[in-house]
């Protein structure tokens, strides 16, 4: 009998355990695709600062991304500013990271980042090999497990969106 409490009282104290590592979710915030019936102009860049502020309010006004903007460590790539959003798009999490780079003065690890993604598309951070592009002093780092139409057509506008930044 006191073995059948025991295991009653292990049994119920793993289910709290195991209900209480769960946590809470993070909510991230829903962009809706834009329905291809629909004419979508974008805002255009004049207006914004030429700042990662003014980047990011770009991008936001036209839809690109959604949700809370995060402060990302920057100096491990050289950059003097950086920023991410994290959102669902058509039931898939996308991140969008922003830097910026001041070009007349880059450290070493600057050189290294802005030249890699200049040359090949991608660089390398903490061991890792990170897909980006780069506009002037500019670099976005875009993320989209999901590769469907919708998904793509989507990359596709972040990516005119960022290029035709020039406030």
């Amino acid at each position: 009998m006191i073995r059948k409490i025991f295991a009653l009282a292990g049994a119920a104290a793993m289910a709290l355990t195991l209900s209480a590592c769960g946590g809470q979710m993070e909510q991230l915030d829903t962009l809706e695709p834009v329905s291809s019936e629909i004419d979508w102009a974008p805002m255009e860049a004049t207006g914004f600062d030429d700042n990662l502020n003014g980047l990011c309010k770009y991008m936001e006004a036209n839809k690109a991304v959604s949700g809370e903007k995060d402060n990302m460590s920057y100096k491990e790539i050289g950059a003097i500013d950086g920023c991410r959003y994290r959102f669902k798009y058509d039931g898939s999490t996308v991140q969008a990271e922003f830097y910026e780079f001041d070009l007349n003065n880059l450290d070493e690890k600057g050189k290294e980042c802005v030249g890699s993604v200049t040359e090949k598309g991608s660089f390398t951070v903490l061991g890792n090999e990170a897909p980006a592009v780069m506009n002037g002093k500019y670099m976005m780092v875009y993320t989209d497990p999901d590769s469907d139409e919708v998904n793509k057509a989507h990359s596709d506008k972040v990516l005119d969106l960022f290029n035709s930044f020039k406030p």
